[in-house]
């Protein structure tokens, strides 16, 4: 493959990434921040402090998002949260086969 091939690659990839966060994001009325603080929990791992630390506000402010985030959605479990939005996730990339 050449390089110019891996370039337009990588760039439908992030186009198809934008558009699942967006979808996801409607489809729960997520705001913008809910949405980046959980690809900050399933992409990297991080903890909430290391969010906090990151996104520059507090520990409390990113639990909040997160109480909002789980009501909004009908949960109160983080593990179904974060398998709901690795499924969504899921069905965009099924789409994108590398």
């Amino acid at each position: 493959m050449s390089e110019k091939d891996k370039q337009l690659l990588q760039e439908r990839a992030m186009n198809h990434l934008e558009s699942w966060k967006k979808s996801f994001a409607t489809r729960y009325n997520l705001t913008q921040r809910e949405v980046e603080i959980l690809a900050l929990i399933t992409r990297q791992g991080l903890s909430n402090k290391e969010i906090a630390e990151q996104c520059s506000i507090s520990e409390k402010t990113v639990k909040n998002h997160l109480t909002n985030i789980m009501s909004k959605i009908g949960t109160r479990s983080m593990r179904k949260l974060l398998s709901l939005f690795i499924n969504h996730a899921a069905r965009y990339i099924s789409i994108f086969k590398v």
